[in-house]
């Protein structure tokens, strides 16, 4: 006979206590089922981890481990807890018996772990009535072997950083953007930055695009700078994504860039039906601080970029998060622009 852990939840994170939860669930049962419950505007959305985002992190944690399954249980269209747990009670029974790792009959035991007291009776009445041939247990969690709870890592993600598992980490990930027109030391400062934060970068993807494709420069044509901003998109987000990044991540340009250059280089019907692609991908984006590099002073050039750049940030709204970064020389731009990182992550701790 079967044995059948239950661990439900928000997870909004998935920190390391409801990690450690999960293992015992599938340690002291033959399968373990998690069921990550929400719904259309919990306290997940404030940090656009939605429901299904919030699957796709849990299901990210626990790929490859045979003894866990992870579910979605939508309460969008039940009532707020105690009024609709009734309903929300039978949606989780149906949830479970359609995801059975094995036949119904085979079942002896189902176990749920809660945090909360107040669950221990309506579960076990629950499915002693629905499940007459299962023996129904309920075990109370001890929440204080870890002191953290999930509003702790909403309100000061920074400081609790550790305790947040690896897949939830990227909705707390503090995005700086650094923009300027062409040569102006972009590159550089992004990666002078990523190493002192010992965190993970992006490179501008227009430089690989040209080597892949063998174009220069003054040969970029609208068809290439849509798949230049899509590409950086990609790259940004697979960085932001990605394990190597620490609580802030570093972005060399982004479709915004792609969008000025598509205007300066090529201005016709073609391109111009090209801006509401970009818009979408601009939308998007989510920056904590935008970084604004200034142009050269004798460079013609680099001032109609800049300007454009500025006026693209202001027609998306962008300029609360905008630092016109002004020194006269390298190390006067370093030291100002992670001045303002200290200061947007010492923000962060605070909230």
């Amino acid at each position: 006979m079967k044995s059948l852990g239950v661990y439900f939840g928000t997870f909004a994170p998935c920190h390391v206590g409801h990690f450690e939860q999960i293992i015992r669930a599938k340690r002291e049962n033959d399968h373990a089922l998690v069921i990550v419950s929400g719904y259309d505007g919990d306290r997940g959305d404030e940090h656009e981890m939605n429901l299904n985002h919030r699957v796709k992190a849990m299901r990210q944690l626990c790929a490859g481990d045979e003894n866990v399954t992870v579910l979605k249980l939508d309460e969008t269209d039940i009532p707020r807890y105690p009024k609709g747990w009734k309903l929300w009670l039978e949606r989780m029974s149906e949830i479970i018996s359609g995801n059975m790792p094995y036949p119904f009959e085979d079942m002896e035991d189902l176990t749920f772990y809660v945090g909360e007291e107040e669950y221990i009776d309506p579960l076990k009445d629950f499915y002693s009535k629905s499940w007459k041939n299962v023996s129904t247990n309920v075990t109370l969690v001890d929440r204080q072997v870890l002191k953290i709870s999930g509003t702790n890592i909403r309100e000061s993600a920074l400081i609790n950083w550790d305790y947040v598992t690896r897949p939830f980490r990227r909705f707390f990930v503090q995005n700086v953007l650094v923009i300027g027109a062409p040569d102006t030391g972009k590159s550089k400062l992004v990666q002078d930055l990523a190493r002192r934060y010992s965190t993970s970068y992006s490179v501008e993807y227009k430089k690989d695009y040209q080597i892949e494709h063998q174009v220069r420069p003054d040969e970029l044509d609208v068809k290439d700078f849509h798949a230049i901003g899509i590409g950086q998109f990609d790259m940004n987000r697979k960085n932001i994504h990605s394990p190597a990044t620490r609580k802030v991540f570093f972005a060399d340009t982004d479709v915004m860039t792609a969008k000025v250059m598509t205007k300066l280089s090529d201005s016709n019907d073609a391109s111009s039906r090209l801006y509401d692609v970009f818009d979408y991908y601009i939308q998007l984006q989510n920056w904590s601080l935008i970084l604004l590099l200034p142009p050269a002073d004798d460079a013609e050039y680099d001032n109609i970029v800049y300007k454009a750049l500025r006026k693209e940030i202001e027609n998306n709204d962008l300029m609360n998060l905008t630092h016109e970064l002004g020194g006269t020389s390298y190390k006067d731009i370093y030291q100002e622009a992670h001045s303002l990182v200290d200061k947007m992550l010492a923000d962060g701790k605070d909230n």
